[in-house]
């Protein structure tokens, strides 16, 4: 492989390019299996015979795996090697979704989609920090945000795949598909990333390594901006996951089929991609405070739309053009805060900055799962929508509270 330090890198490559591009396949499968519970949800509280709540902590602790997994694979990935650490992470979540279409107790499936989501929220940090270095500085907003809007690829991907899977094979055949993705591009992985360069020698014990990089995150010049940011990942996280967790159970409540509602969480993700590709460009030429804003700004207002509009008799059409339109802004914001904490850091606690951020968010993703069962038992869609509206809101704020903008 040719010496390529991609901290001082001026142009674009075909090196980087082929990087960018495994990247964002990965996090384009991570996408799909962090959705693929939601999506075949309806399927298993049917089969099962399950009520929302009982279901609640399997949806939750996938989030709490993403928690753990966000913040410990990005230390890992600054202080050991972030392709070893990417490579582990997603061994790690597809093979555990691949074994989650064999179980029959919801306790199999609370262990493995813990186990799943520490596969999952590991591969973040390192797959953007990996994207920020090997792109020159004058694109890296783009090129960030452009491996991490390949969640909600990911999610575009797995509702088209769930409408023609789900009602012909069932829910088992969409778990092993969303398995089996991942688990055949790790080869592509292994052979097409680069090694990492030599680094630091870690401080002898681990927690010397937990302590000082939060420190790093936390020093006087970075505390209200690393606070801010954390609030805005976590607000707009439980957005997001009780968008993938309740929102095609939400529909199918509402009296829609089980396809017309993948296609409703398919379309909610394909506003995000569109929108979060647009926003980065947006970005690199105005900065990151007016863009972010408006897109929060404009989410909740649209689910404030939803809030008091009639969603049982909407026109199909009208229902995925506003969910679109939803799902864009909200996914929008999230996939380019990924861009701006890889701003706020340097290269030394890059990863661990964006796993912190991610890691800290995964609270409102765990949230979500019990608030969405909460308000949807009680309010029905209204109170899916209440709690976006909130969420928003708050994010927001905290957008605006942030200084250090791109």
């Amino acid at each position: 492989m040719a010496n390529h330090n991609p901290e001082i890198a001026t142009r674009w490559s075909w090196r980087s390019r082929g990087v960018l591009l495994l990247l964002a396949l990965a996090i384009l499968f991570d996408g799909v299996d962090n959705q693929v519970l939601g999506l075949v949800a309806p399927a298993i509280l049917a089969e099962w015979q399950l009520d929302k709540a009982a279901f609640a902590p399997v949806l939750a602790v996938g989030q709490f795996g993403m928690m753990m997994g966000t913040l410990l694979g990005g230390l890992w990935g600054d202080r050991v090697g972030r392709k070893q650490a990417l490579l582990c992470c997603v061994l790690l979540f597809g093979a555990t979704t691949l074994v989650m279409s064999f179980v029959d107790t919801v306790e199999a499936l609370f262990l493995l989609r813990f186990a799943a989501g520490v596969g999952m929220g590991g591969a973040l940090p390192n797959a953007a920090a990996l994207a920020a270095e090997w792109t020159p500085p004058r694109y890296r907003v783009v090129a960030v945000t452009t491996t991490i809007v390949c969640i909600p690829l990911g999610g575009v991907v797995g509702g088209a795949l769930a409408a023609e899977v789900l009602p012909a094979q069932g829910w088992r055949a969409m778990m092993q598909w969303a398995g089996a993705l991942p688990l055949a591009l790790l080869l592509f992985l292994w052979r097409g990333l680069p090694d990492d360069p030599p680094r630091d020698a870690a401080p002898a014990t681990a927690s010397g390594v937990v302590v000082g990089q939060i420190r790093a995150l936390l020093s006087q010049d970075r505390r209200r901006d690393t606070l801010a940011l954390w609030c805005a990942f976590g607000f707009c996280l439980m957005a997001i996951y009780a968008s993938f967790s309740w929102l095609p159970t939400m529909l199918v409540e509402t009296g829609r089929d089980i396809a017309e509602a993948s296609r409703g969480l398919m379309y909610f993700n394909l506003g995000g991609v569109i929108t979060a590709l647009l926003a980065a460009g947006l970005m690199t030429r105005y900065g990151s405070r007016l863009p972010l804003a408006l897109m929060a700004g404009a989410a909740a207002a649209l689910s404030m739309v939803f809030l008091l509009g009639d969603l049982d008799s909407a026109p199909t059409e009208m229902l995925l053009v506003l969910l679109a339109l939803l799902g864009g802004c909200i996914n929008g914001v999230q996939t380019t805060l990924y861009a701006l904490a890889a701003h706020l850091y340097p290269a030394s606690i890059r990863a661990t900055g964006i796993g912190a951020a991610s890691s800290i968010g995964r609270l409102g993703g765990v949230s979500s799962a019990f608030f969405g069962a909460a308000l949807l038992t009680a309010f029905g869609g209204a109170g899916f929508f209440l709690l976006l509206l909130l969420a928003m809101c708050v994010t927001l704020v905290a957008l605006l509270v942030l200084r250090n903008h791109i």
